[in-house]
């Protein structure tokens, strides 16, 4: 009689088994429910896509049958009214339907921008006189220009304007009027005053001995480089007044009558009348010579919208402008000279 088995044999057995019906750890129950519900999330990922598909397509026929029920629309309005689809064919310069239908949407876009640039201010009857603005004004914005600095300066441009008495100024009188302004800026804080014009008998700028008519080099000087400094000093300072001092040195005349009283008026109507003039002392002197000097600078005609007027300093101011007093009697060529200085008037500050 052959003796029963082992439990350790039977037990080993039963578990050999087992392990014969499970994959990856996983009995055949588990790894049927894992693949079923593998192909359920397959599934629901197929039909999502398939949902999405046919939500487009659904879109698409939607927006189709828009466009369809419009063109219906369109065809019904244009078959109701015939003067209209004649009007429409004839800009389209087509019969065909299609290009009839696109000239009809063409027409119905216009209509919305034409809308809305109402809405924005800008009115159906102007639009059309305003249609070169608008494509000078999108010229200029491809141009990198910017459209409300263009504005802002316009507006500058219009207030310049007002300021020059409503005209136009030129691109040369807006920068001269901006000089004086930074200039009379400078002068109300610094009080720069226009430089004094000098001529002596020590630069070689003679008279003969108490008299007062000019010599040739004289005159010539005072009607080129001199009248040149005084117009370019008188508009970089914006001043309308040109003083011409005669000085002389302290030596006496001698004893003689003067005829100024009488030779002044005619003297300075006329620039030939100076040598007719004869002072009786250096006061007269200095005044005759001024009036010589003004009688060359007023033929030049572009100073004649400034007042030039002769001056004497006779012999009591030194060229350092102190007062003298008599120290120096002698010959002193410095000393007998003509001064030009410029000034503003009192009564006037615009420039001729």
């Amino acid at each position: 009689m052959r003796a029963p088995a082992a439990p350790s044999a039977a037990v080993s057995r039963q578990s050999h088994a087992y392990r014969q019906g499970l994959v990856l750890g996983l009995t055949m129950a588990e790894v049927m429910l894992l693949l079923v519900f593998c192909l359920l999330i397959a599934t629901a990922v197929t039909l999502k896509r398939g949902q999405d598909a046919r939500d487009v397509l659904e879109q698409r026929l939607r927006q189709a049958e828009l466009a369809r029920e419009a063109d219906k629309r369109t065809s019904e309005l244009l078959e109701k009214n015939s003067q209209l689809r004649e009007a429409l064919e004839a800009r389209a310069a087509s019969t065909d339907p299609a290009k009839v239908d696109e000239f009809w949407r063409k027409l119905v876009e216009s209509a919305a921008v034409v809308d809305a640039l109402a809405e924005k201010g800008l009115s159906r009857e102007n639009l059309l006189a305003a249609a070169d603005d608008i494509v000078q004004a999108e010229r200029l914005k491809r141009e990198g220009v910017d459209l409300s600095q263009a504005a802002r300066n316009a507006s500058l441009v219009a207030q310049i304007g007002k300021a020059f008495s409503g005209t136009a100024p030129s691109e040369e009188k807006i920068v001269e009027a901006i000089g004086k302004g930074l200039a009379a800026r400078e002068a109300s804080s610094g009080h720069r005053w226009p430089p004094i014009i000098k001529l002596s008998e020590a630069d070689g700028y003679f008279f003969e001995s108490g008299r007062a008519e000019l010599g040739v080099n004289f005159t010539k000087t005072l009607r080129t480089s001199v009248a040149d400094s005084l117009l370019k000093t008188a508009r970089d300072y914006d001043v309308d007044v040109i003083e011409v001092v005669g000085h002389t040195d302290e030596q006496p005349l001698g004893s003689r009558s003067s005829n100024l009283d009488k030779g002044l008026q005619t003297a300075l109507s006329n620039s030939s009348g100076v040598s007719a003039l004869r002072p009786a002392d250096n006061a007269g002197l200095g005044l005759a010579r001024a009036i010589a000097v003004v009688g060359v600078l007023s033929e030049d005609k572009r100073l004649a919208g400034y007042k030039i007027l002769p001056l004497s300093g006779a012999q009591l101011i030194k060229t350092d402008e102190t007062l003298a007093r008599g120290d120096t009697p002698g010959d002193v060529k410095e000393r007998r000279r003509i001064e030009i200085r410029l000034r503003k008037s009192a009564a006037s500050s615009n420039q001729p």
